[in-house]
């Protein structure tokens, strides 16, 4: 068993590598999610975001993005991590064409309704 999730870890570990300065979405395990640059991690799945923001869903309103620019996520919060697309204003933020509170990062329809993800109990 200690063999196996050994293995689970360096996998998870070369993913990272490979997203690295990549759009990330994280799921966290008190129900959050979070999007940003991922910009390092360690060996117990610690995840630093530049450029994050939380999205906060509600079922009475569009998506609102809070931001937070730098941030750090313990690795045992962490319960779900995937790469993310990138919108043309991620693009333009990296060129520096557009202002930071100009546009929504990510192309979010204003139909979506969604309650909050509950925590995960374990």
């Amino acid at each position: 068993q200690k063999h196996r999730n050994e293995n689970n870890w360096r996998k998870m570990a070369s993913t990272l590598k490979e997203w690295k300065n990549d759009w990330v979405c994280v799921l966290t395990c008190d129900g959050r999610t979070m999007v940003g640059r991922l910009r390092g991690h360690d060996q117990v799945q610690n995840i630093v975001l530049v450029d994050a923001y939380e999205m906060v869903f509600s079922v009475d309103a569009a998506p609102e993005e809070v931001p937070l620019g730098l941030y750090v996520i313990r690795g045992d919060n962490v319960a779900v991590i995937g790469a993310r697309e990138k919108s043309k204003k991620d693009d333009d933020d990296e060129n520096g064409d557009v202002e930071e509170d100009e546009g929504k990062r990510f192309e979010w329809s204003d139909g979506i309704r969604a309650p909050a993800i509950s925590p995960i109990v374990q």
